[in-house]
């Protein structure tokens, strides 16, 4: 049987620390189970990707640094949405390595194309 398209949507802002640790337990968990998974962010959670998290409080830190080992467990497509990034004056170049950023109708593509959502 092929692996599920599975798409983790992270929308809900960083403040909400549960939704956000929740998001990478179900991100890891599906990974353990080699489903073929991708991972959004939107809205206020693309704040979670930047590099530098030195204005966030310190139990920020270690979540944003678990991001980053996602490859680690073959999440390798994290996605970021351009509107999202625009409306709050972040640019591509701010963003940890690894993530794809992607307009609105590739968005739409990405929803669309994903055998199951999970929001976050």
């Amino acid at each position: 049987m092929p692996a599920l398209k599975l798409l983790a949507v992270c929308s809900y802002s960083p403040a909400h620390q549960v939704a956000a640790r929740e998001a990478l337990d179900a991100i890891l968990a599906c990974a353990v189970f080699e489903q073929q998974l991708s991972v959004l962010f939107c809205g206020e959670r693309v704040g979670q990707l930047l590099i530098t998290l030195s204005d966030c409080s310190g139990s920020d830190k270690p979540l944003s640094r678990s991001l980053s080992a996602l490859p680690l467990y073959d999440v390798d497509t994290i996605y970021v949405d351009a509107l999202s990034l625009q409306e709050r004056g972040i640019d591509r170049n701010q963003l940890i390595d690894g993530v794809t950023v992607l307009p609105a109708s590739s968005v739409r593509d990405l929803l669309r194309d994903s055998d199951r959502i999970m929001s976050f």
